[in-house]
């Protein structure tokens, strides 16, 4: 016979909430005895080396993984507090507008490596992109007058 669906909200598993509970809190033990440990003997702090450090602390050997050092807020914030690992920030070029030179753009070959053109786009920034493209449309207006008044002038003749 078929079990009904019981939704969780109206039959709340307490046993499974102990048991999770229970995971996070032998977790919680683990790192902060590894991070400790670490400390302590004055070695960097990081993911891996708390993971490693947990595994040979624990009389299981399981010890704890990295992302459950992230995922467990407790010991994470035990963890940012003792970190020895250098925080990841982008790289931030900085924004140099281009000059309005109209003759830049003459050195442009109709047979250029269209790969590599998109790659040296890829690595320019939004405002450089804006910037550029203005400068182009400004340079195509430019010979678009020339060449309409030399179009003009041979007519005249």
């Amino acid at each position: 016979m078929r079990r009904k669906f019981v939704s969780p909200q109206t039959n709340e598993l307490k046993w499974l909430q102990a048991s999770y509970d229970e995971k996070k809190n032998r977790s919680f033990e683990r790192g902060v005895k590894a991070i400790d440990a670490l400390s302590n003997e004055g070695k960097s702090v990081s993911y891996r080396t708390v993971s490693d450090k947990s595994k040979e602390i624990d009389p299981d050997g399981k010890g704890i993984h990295q992302n459950t050092i992230r995922k467990n807020k407790e010991l994470h914030n035990h963890f940012l507090k003792h970190s020895t690992t250098k925080v990841y920030k982008p790289l931030k070029r900085s924004y140099k507008p281009l000059n309005d030179d109209l003759d830049a753009f003459k050195h442009i070959k109709q047979d250029r490596d269209i790969d590599r053109v998109r790659q040296r786009y890829m690595q320019l920034t939004k405002p450089e992109l804006v910037d550029l493209l203005v400068r182009m449309e400004q340079y195509i207006a430019h010979q678009n007058q020339t060449w309409l008044k030399s179009e003009f002038e041979k007519f005249q003749k």
